[in-house]
């Protein structure tokens, strides 16, 4: 299942990057890192991060109400690292339906 972010989230999400050699994790490299995003159903608006991302890419739904699976692949341009993550836009549940009820109850008589 993947990362799911809901259409009226006013947060978002933030871009994490982590580089491994041979499976063994690695500092960060300073970049400069190439962030090609891909939002077929215009579901986000994207705020670009620092070439080194120091401060990550964010990704926070637009307003529209759109849903859909966004796609982000990443370069690490100086290593020519290439790495791809996504995550799906979906609608809130509805709110639960509240039924119609009667109530019954006693008081002491006059």
């Amino acid at each position: 299942m993947s990362l799911q972010l809901l259409s009226n989230d006013p947060k978002g999400l933030v871009l994490v990057l982590a580089e491994t050699l041979a499976g063994a994790a690695l500092p960060l490299s300073a970049g400069p890192f190439k962030v090609d995003v891909q939002d077929p159903q215009n579901t986000v608006t994207v705020t670009a991060g620092s070439d080194d991302q120091t401060t990550p890419t964010k990704f926070v739904p637009n307003g529209s109400g759109a849903v859909g699976t966004v796609t982000v692949t990443v370069t690490d341009l100086k290593f020519n690292l290439v790495g791809t993550a996504s995550f799906d836009v979906v609608a809130p549940a509805p709110p639960p339906q509240v039924p119609d009820t009667l109530n019954v109850s006693f008081a002491p008589a006059p």
